[in-house]
């Protein structure tokens, strides 16, 4: 029997389930990735494809040198693969699921269309360590509160096998089917902003695999110590490989010998619970989809924010809100794709809280122009720090930047390392007219600012 492995999001030859198992259970695999443009301009901004583009290139070639080709072809995602099945007289499917939403559908009714024709259609989950839907509370309810979460996970976790991919010669055939230029997934579409992205990434599973054993034997032993200070190279930088499935959270956590008992150091527990922040994030994806585009908790609904806030939205966008910290940021994000998870916040808190504009909008910035861009974790991480999210940062709690600069990069590491013109912000974020002209200064004042969002903030029922 044919059979046919789907690539999406796990593009990576080592523990993946949906080769092993199509290569146990059939006579001849055949490989395919369909880039349905529309689909995939819905699910990944644009960094999101230029990295897509650089991990297939990757993929391919290791396929190449194990004499199997990799099939992309572009078109609409059911009907390309249905008449592939169609054509090559496949007898099963093989993939792993894709858990962003608009994949989830589109899975789902490719299951229906196969069980027409009689076609197996095997999913296996990887993306995520646990099933969301087998997780519930002691009232049968889904958790809210990611501590509870954890702990419950925790006891429950069974270590898992690292699948490799096969060493044993097994027979695949090719599809005599238009190969599709993956320069047109970015490349021949986009020009001068990705270009700079080489200077700081190397797509593809080789290189997550070398990433994660570098940070094990070095920065793992003080992470939960250093991996606050943007300005150092503390922290795994494993999210946009994890993103595009080049490794999976069930080979970072074979890494450690996690289970109830055992007393994991400070900094390796820390590590272990932001690989299940991301495990929550997609369990209250699962449980509560609308948080996708509005907030979790339903009485921000209606939350007052500024109208006409185009301008300090594009100022923010371009790293020029005269705050020295909020603009390295954003600077670091356009220049590299990346930003640093503390600033990640300072900058999400400054956008919500002090320029009172929706975490909407910088939920699709941050979509369009992080090269990690995750569905659920972008939308946790707004909704947490704008205050409406699951686990939320009180509504009181608002990041002042310049402490968070003082505590954080008090060396000024970071800062001048992305701000040309650093020694032209004032020191303390003073938007006071008798400060130098010759200065920048703040777009908002700070303390006025904090002000009116505490006092919006408190009309909420």
């Amino acid at each position: 029997m044919k059979s046919l492995v789907l690539f999406s999001n796990d593009l990576r030859l080592d523990d993946n389930d949906a080769i092993n198992a199509s290569i146990s259970n059939s006579d001849s695999s055949s490989f395919l990735f369909v880039f349905d443009k529309n689909l995939y301009e819905k699910t990944h901004g644009s960094a999101n494809l230029w990295w897509l583009e650089q991990s297939l290139n990757s993929l391919f070639a290791r396929l190449e040198e194990r004499n199997i080709l990799l099939n992309i072809i572009e078109g609409d995602y059911i009907e390309t693969i249905v008449r592939v099945v169609e054509k090559y007289n496949i007898g099963s499917i093989y993939l792993n699921q894709n858990k962003n939403p608009d994949f989830a559908k589109v899975e789902k009714l490719l299951k229906k269309e196969l069980d027409k024709m009689n076609v197996d259609f095997n999913s296996f989950n990887k993306s995520t360590l646990v099933d969301p839907s087998t997780i519930l509370n002691k009232s049968n309810e889904p958790y809210k509160v990611y501590s509870p979460f954890y702990k419950h996970c925790k006891s429950i976790y069974v270590q898992k096998q690292v699948l490799s991919f096969p060493k044993e010669p097994f027979k695949t055939f090719g599809l005599e089917e238009n190969q599709m230029d993956i320069s047109q997934i970015f490349s021949s579409r986009k020009t001068g902003w990705s270009k700079k992205f080489k200077n700081y990434w190397n797509p593809g599973e080789l290189e997550a695999s070398k990433k994660l054993k570098s940070f094990f034997k070095g920065y793992l032993s003080e992470y939960k110590d250093i991996r606050n200070f943007p300005g150092t190279a503390g922290t795994s930088k494993m999210s946009p490989h994890l993103r595009f499935g080049e490794i999976t959270t069930n080979q970072i956590i074979n890494f450690f010998n996690f289970h109830q008992d055992h007393m994991l150091s400070k900094h390796e527990e820390h590590y272990i619970k932001e690989l299940y922040w991301r495990e929550f994030s997609y369990y209250i994806l699962h449980h509560f989809p609308y948080v996708v585009n509005k907030p979790f908790n339903k009485k921000y609904e209606d939350f007052e924010w500024e109208e006409n806030y185009e301008e300090n939205l594009s100022l923010w966008k371009k790293g020029k809100t005269g705050i020295r910290i909020v603009d390295a940021a954003m600077i670091e994000l356009w220049e590299t794709g990346w930003m640093h998870n503390r600033t990640r916040m300072i900058v999400a808190s400054f956008l919500t809280k002090n320029l009172l504009i929706p975490w909407q909008e910088g939920e699709k910035w941050f979509k369009d122009t992080l090269l990690d861009a995750d569905v659920a974790n972008n939308v946790m991480g707004w909704q947490w720090v704008s205050g409406c999210g699951t686990d939320a940062a009180p509504y009181f709690r608002i990041f002042n930047p310049i402490l968070q600069e003082e505590k954080f990069d008090p060396d000024n590491s970071y800062t001048k390392k992305w701000l040309n013109n650093y020694n032209l912000y004032t020191e303390d974020g003073s938007s006071d007219l008798l400060v130098d002209n010759n200065l920048i200064k703040p777009i908002v004042d700070l303390k006025e600012s904090r002000n009116k969002a505490l006092e919006r903030f408190s009309r909420i029922k």
